[in-house]
């Protein structure tokens, strides 16, 4: 079976993981716990299209976010079971669309990426490690706030990532077809 994969496709989405990576980073270290996620979305968001537009196929998110939550678990196998989950969501929405070929799939799979993100991440710190985050359980309107702003946050980082992508596609850099 050949692989839909080239060598050239696996350091492209390494390094959009690095990307991601650095900017939580610094990100996390600036921003309260509970909105992490919403003040990341719009750069995580910005590598994320970035990925999805270059990479087009099923599984690009995979590719992207796999990678990184298997590196997580030797720190954190919650962490990996979280990325785990929410690319799980996303890739199973954007499969019964097609693939990231489209900006309306990449629209899509972004904003579901950063809502299931938030989510999971939400429920799954609350039950697992209680205290403040278990308080969070109680407010479901809490979560269902964080979540939307998550979703509105990362549509800005997709639409800043189109914005790129259109540039470097017009500068000859971006070898996708869009």
């Amino acid at each position: 079976m050949k692989n839909p994969w080239s060598l050239r496709d696996y350091v492209f989405a390494a390094f959009m993981s690095i990307g991601m990576v650095a900017s939580v980073f610094v990100i996390g270290s600036l921003v309260p716990p509970f909105f992490q996620l919403v003040a990341w979305a719009p750069i995580g968001g910005i590598f994320l299209t970035l990925g999805m537009a270059k990479l087009q196929k099923r599984g690009s998110v995979a590719l992207m976010i796999v990678p990184l939550a298997v590196l997580l678990g030797l720190i954190s196998p919650v962490s990996t079971l979280y990325l785990g989950l929410t690319t799980l969501l996303t890739e199973a929405v954007v499969f019964f669309r097609g693939n990231y070929r489209i900006k309306g799939n990449r629209l899509l799979g972004t904003v579901v990426f950063f809502v299931s993100g938030l989510i999971i991440g939400m429920v799954s710190a609350g039950l697992i490690l209680g205290d403040r985050f278990g308080e969070v359980l109680t407010k479901p309107w809490l979560i269902g706030s964080l979540a939307i702003a998550s979703g509105i946050t990362g549509a800005i980082g997709w639409w800043l990532g189109e914005k790129i992508v259109s540039q470097l596609k017009r500068a000859g850099k971006l070898d996708a077809d869009i």
